[in-house]
């Protein structure tokens, strides 16, 4: 993330988030050189003029904490972006639309979301493995867990299409779910941006409105497409 913000400027950036991991929280919670590097360079953005929002996410458990690391006040839950060519998109992490979380999921708790993150780190450990190697036992378990959990941690389509056409809105701008999706759901554009553990991924438009998902991995050809959009959502 420090590297794709040292090489892109933007009028706006939109934080979506879970940025400061309030439910892991404990013993084993720690911020260091290379958390505070990328604190510093969005504090500098704020600083060169760069609109930032903080959108709280549920995991952002201690505001207050995130607030001072970053040196941003928090945002809304919810603000409405206009695009370039007039489309109205909802900005939000989402979490107030996932119905498993409303429900009382049991990886709420401090020792499911533990569990769960091991589940995740067990399961990406060897992802270029799996590649190499689809048709492995270890890389066949390692799917359906991915499976498994993407089926309690998705959105429900009806909830999007409401929520949004409730608010009488173009469109959808969150992520929550981590898994970076751009797609149509009836006339409502649901565009999901990611994250920066695992998808490394943030939505960018260009000056004529188009809304772009970019996985940024430091490449000239990476570098290249982005560099004139003024709005960057991560």
């Amino acid at each position: 993330m420090l590297d794709f913000l040292h090489h892109h400027e933007a009028e706006s950036l939109y934080l979506v988030g879970d940025i400061i991991d309030g439910w892991n929280w404990g013993p084993g919670w720690f911020w260091d050189a290379a958390h505070e590097a990328v604190a510093a360079e969005i504090r500098a953005w704020a600083r060169r003029g760069t609109y930032v929002a903080l959108i709280p996410g549920n995991h952002d458990a201690d505001l207050e904490l995130a607030e001072s690391l970053l040196g941003l006040k928090a945002a809304p839950l919810e603000i409405v972006y206009r695009t370039i060519d007039g489309r109205r998109m909802l900005v939000t992490h989402g979490h107030q639309l996932d119905r498993t979380l409303a429900a009382g999921r049991w990886w709420q708790t401090s020792p499911g979301y533990a569990m769960a993150t091991r589940i995740h780190q067990w399961y990406g450990r060897d992802w270029q493995e799996r590649v190499e190697r689809p048709r492995s036992l270890s890389a066949y378990l390692r799917y359906r867990v991915k499976r498994a959990v993407e089926y309690v941690t998705d959105f429900d389509d009806r909830d999007i299409f409401e929520a949004v056409r409730a608010r009488g809105m173009d469109g959808i701008i969150c992520g929550h779910i981590h898994r970076a999706e751009q797609r149509l759901i009836g006339p409502i554009w649901y565009i999901n941006d990611g994250d920066w553990v695992e998808s490394r991924t943030a939505l960018v438009e260009g000056w004529d409105g188009a809304l772009q998902l970019l996985q940024w991995n430091g490449s000239p050809e990476r570098e290249a497409l982005a560099s004139d959009a003024p709005v960057v959502a991560s």
